[in-house]
């Protein structure tokens, strides 16, 4: 049984540092919809480091959250 997989959509998340809460630490989160699904790794990076540049809070991960289809091929 073959599987393909269809790229549906790509989204942009960056996780901010929102301080501590005694020992825990607290993250906020800011994302971005509409990525081309395409968008190689370094580029989206690269805009994350700028708009991380643009936020009051300092920048603990950057994520590419992307959604797949998976279609079974008769």
């Amino acid at each position: 049984m073959a599987v393909t997989e269809i790229k549906d959509s790509a989204k942009l998340k960056l996780e901010l540092d929102g301080g501590m809460d005694g020992d825990k630490q607290i993250v906020k989160s800011k994302t971005y919809s509409k990525l081309k699904v395409d968008a190689a790794n370094e580029s989206v990076y690269g805009v994350a480091k700028s708009l991380s540049g643009l936020q009051e809070l300092p920048l603990l991960k950057v994520k590419k959250v992307e959604e797949v289809e998976l279609l079974e091929e008769i």
